[in-house]
């Protein structure tokens, strides 16, 4: 099943599928010539071009409408593996063509769009950063400043409150 924000189409297509394992700026080289790789997650990028039969015009143009509306992100299905993946994310490329035939028939035909996920479809859990050594961050969508979160049975808690040093003079 492939799906945009719920409109699910059957129409013969071809999938490129691309998985970037993208670090973060504390990646790099260290002095003792190793190399630290702070890996943030997997982010997957398809690329997908759509052939449209004769008389399927109209969900052709329900596609297309979809994928061109201005949105931070679409709601996407599509084959993963042996299934399926869900996953939001943002289209970054649309194109198609034009034809025109003899007698005056007019069609578009091979839309091809790129997607590229919102967010990592895998990143370590915090028992994965835990078992290899990586500090842990709290999963808080706006932390407080100066506040010191814990880690307790019942997840990430805001702890010790600490005044900012910048206020104080000397």
């Amino acid at each position: 099943m492939i799906s945009i924000d719920g409109l699910t189409w059957s129409l013969p297509c071809e999938i490129q599928r691309v998985a970037e394992v993208v670090p973060s700026e504390l990646s790099g080289l260290m002095l003792d010539r190793s190399y630290f790789n702070d890996v943030v997650g997997t982010y997957l990028q398809y690329t997908v071009s759509l052939a449209v039969p004769p008389g399927q015009g109209d969900q052709y143009a329900r596609i297309y409408e979809a994928l061109t509306n201005p949105v931070d992100g679409h709601a996407f299905v599509l084959p993963y593996g042996t299934g399926t993946v869900e996953l939001t994310a943002r289209v970054e490329r649309i194109s198609d063509v034009y034809v025109r035939l003899p007698g005056g028939e007019t069609h578009w035909k091979g839309i091809r769009f790129t997607l590229v996920s919102n967010y990592p479809t895998k990143a370590m859990s915090l028992e994965e950063m835990l078992v290899t050594g990586r500090a842990p961050y709290p999963s808080v969508a706006e932390p407080a400043a100066g506040t010191l979160y814990e880690y307790t049975s019942g997840g990430w808690v805001p702890g010790e409150r600490y005044d900012d040093g910048d206020e104080y003079g000397y």
